[in-house]
């Protein structure tokens, strides 16, 4: 089976259907698209949301998207963020440096896509050196 890809706001407002295992925020109005809070939402005008960070992103391991969930929340607020899930932080991926948007896993220097480009550049450039040069001059 497949792992799902689910959006920032998608975890956000969570899914009325349990069999998602996605409840949202609980402070996120559906009728009015507003925190209970008696604030704007936070996460949507691009700011840190401490109770998001706390008690809903966590949750986002339920369903094998913490890292992705992660990463979108930290590129929407456009700052770093540390989440704590069961006594363990999550400290932050790294990131692709060719593309800059992939997330890498351990172990690796480079994304699957960056990875296989460079690959394919390397062998390219071998190719044509090892091939013997022509000379117009075949005197």
């Amino acid at each position: 089976m497949s792992e799902r890809q689910v959006g920032l706001m998608a975890f956000l407002k969570g899914s009325s259907d349990p069999k998602d295992r996605m409840p949202g925020c609980a402070t996120y109005d559906h009728h009015g698209g507003v925190c209970l809070l008696d604030r704007p939402c936070l996460v949507e005008q691009r700011e840190r949301c401490q109770h998001f960070e706390r008690a809903v992103l966590p949750t986002a391991a339920d369903i094998g998207q913490l890292q992705n969930i992660t990463f979108a929340y930290e590129r929407h607020i456009g700052k770093r963020v540390d989440i704590k899930v069961s006594n363990e932080v999550v400290k932050d991926d790294r990131i692709c440096p060719a593309c800059k948007t992939a997330l890498l896993p351990p172990r690796r220097r480079l994304c699957n896509r960056c990875q296989k480009a460079k690959r394919r550049v390397s062998h390219r450039a071998n190719y044509a050196a090892s091939r013997p040069s022509r000379s117009m001059s075949d005197s």
